[in-house]
């Protein structure tokens, strides 16, 4: 659990030397708070339904792996990553600017 904590607080600190600002910046936080969240609900409910079933569902698991990576969110989570870059410095990312 330490280890993941310091992953997660080296994470914010290099967040915070991103050049976007505004609603870029807040939108992007969005996105990466709510896919966090939706996981974690996922996994929550799925040790819950074990729990109470005492049956895991490795099918369900395994849908949820399969579209994790799939290539839709791998295009999601590519489209999130070049909206971070801003060569010029004014604040607005350059996917953005198109």
């Amino acid at each position: 659990m330490k280890q993941a904590t310091e992953i997660l607080r080296f994470a914010l600190t290099k967040i915070d030397d991103f050049k976007i600002q505004g609603a870029a910046r807040w939108m992007i936080y969005l996105f990466v708070a709510l896919l966090m969240c939706c996981i974690a609900l996922f996994i929550i409910g799925w040790i819950f339904t074990w729990k109470n079933t005492g049956v895991i569902s490795l099918g369900d698991m395994s849908a949820f792996i399969g579209e994790i990576t799939s290539v839709s969110f791998i295009a999601a989570i590519g489209f999130f990553g070049k909206a971070l870059v801003d060569k010029d410095g004014d604040g607005i990312p350059d996917e953005f600017e198109k």
